[in-house]
């Protein structure tokens, strides 16, 4: 079972990247897009911050390796969107937000983590990166982010349940018994 889900994960990763490469990136060329991080921020908030922290440091690697800016950057943050995306939406997905609730999260994460990696950039000297450029490019990045997690965020949930992964968060009930956790 583990070997599948393992081979699941490396089969997403190269399939996001190499959509981010040939389709994604090219027809939204001004605008930094990122389907990797997008499937990043899904696989957390579906399956908790572990996973997601693995996952964004793993694709963020694989694609910096992939680029000419300095690499380490988008392996840094998109952990970082793993993790933070793994708490929120464990929040979220207890309150029982469904792929438009996911997708709307997965828009505003998305469009931080593109911020958060065009200023390191920026302040790297990586050539074509500004803070201007970045902060001018925060909502439609968002928007682009939001339309592609309405589409990959019910795939990815049958995905994670077939493979028997399940949220690790206890669901707590907040009205009958305070302080049980069932």
């Amino acid at each position: 079972m583990t070997v599948s889900r393992v081979a699941l994960a490396i089969a997403g990763l190269i399939t996001a990247l190499l959509l981010q490469a040939t389709l994604i990136g090219p027809l939204t060329f001004p605008v930094p897009v990122s389907l990797p991080v997008v499937l990043v921020l899904v696989v957390a908030i579906y399956a908790g911050p572990g996973i997601g922290m693995g996952l964004g440091f793993t694709t963020g690697l694989v694609a910096d390796l992939g680029s000419d800016h300095p690499a380490g950057v988008q392996a840094l943050c998109w952990l970082a969107a793993g993790l933070v995306g793994g708490i929120v939406g464990g929040l979220a997905t207890q309150r029982g937000y469904g792929s438009r609730g996911v997708a709307g999260l997965t828009a505003v994460l998305g469009a931080l983590s593109s911020l958060v990696v065009g200023v390191l950039l920026a302040i790297l000297g990586s050539h074509a990166a500004t803070a201007t450029l970045a902060f001018r490019d925060m909502i439609p990045v968002g928007l682009t982010e939001a339309l592609m997690a309405l589409a990959l965020a019910p795939l990815v949930r049958t995905l994670l349940l077939a493979q028997g992964i399940r949220s690790p968060r206890p669901v707590a009930h907040l009205i009958g018994s305070p302080n049980v956790l069932h």
